[in-house]
């Protein structure tokens, strides 16, 4: 794991007119603590879509619910216990062509389809379960993030570690300045574009979340995508207005 803080404004500012919303009227500094981590995936969260389209609607049923068979039939045999696996209902649209001077609308078939999704708890089943999925027809939409089981402990020890960083960082903006950090008057887990810009301080970065990687894209399957990822990148970041003196 590591530590470091990523956004850092020094302000001596009275209240002003001239920005967004009311500031402090006392010397402040606003700093981003973050805290990162790369951990070994002990679980994975997936989703699929059985679909069928037809002239029939009931043919299009039947189809969808016998891919679902074998679908659980594969789950019940890699170790996926049923209480980790969520089926939706089934759903229907009508196939229509566009109506026209020459013709009016009419249905031309049905699109038959219905989710799944399953938690995978022992790693080396991905493999087999997504090689069937990717083989077998009527299957779309095939997607697997990857995750910790102890994720919330995770999160907390890159919390203390974020917070740790921003007081670091603060005292360091500080010093050379002759202040002294006193004690943090706001603190906030939420974006710092935000924070910053109900001071009055502009825009702030955008930050992307990945905390999870798929192992699965929409667009197509490759050899390489079926392998587990070696770690998934977990990431924590706190926004700290520390009073200074």
């Amino acid at each position: 794991m590591k530590a470091k803080a990523c956004f850092t404004v020094w302000a001596l500012l009275c209240a002003s007119g001239a920005f967004a919303a009311e500031i402090p009227d006392y010397p402040f500094v606003f700093v981003v603590g973050r805290a990162d981590a790369e951990m070994p995936p002990d679980m994975a969260t997936c989703s699929i879509t059985l679909r069928d389209r037809e002239q029939d609607p009931a043919k299009a049923v039947l189809v969808v619910e016998d891919r679902l068979k074998s679908v659980l039939l594969t789950l019940n045999t890699n170790h996926i216990a049923p209480k980790d696996i969520e089926s939706f209902n089934i759903e229907k649209q009508a196939l229509t062509n566009e109506e026209n001077d020459n013709e009016r609308a009419s249905i031309k078939g049905y699109d038959v389809w219905r989710e799944l999704k399953f938690t995978v708890r022992q790693l080396e089943a991905i493999a087999p379960i997504e090689t069937f999925l990717i083989k077998t027809p009527n299957i779309t939409d095939i997607n697997c993030r990857f995750d910790r089981a102890d994720r919330a402990a995770i999160d907390a020890d890159l919390l203390a570690k974020a917070l740790h960083s921003a007081r670091g960082e603060a005292d360091q903006l500080a010093a050379p300045l002759g202040r002294h950090v006193n004690s943090a008057v706001a603190v906030s887990r939420v974006p710092f574009d935000s924070i910053a810009g109900s001071f009055g301080l502009g825009g702030g970065l955008a930050e992307m979340d990945r905390m999870f990687k798929r192992s699965v894209v929409d667009s197509g399957l490759h050899g390489d995508q079926l392998l587990v990822p070696a770690t998934i990148h977990m990431s924590v970041s706190v926004n700290i207005l520390f009073k200074v003196d």
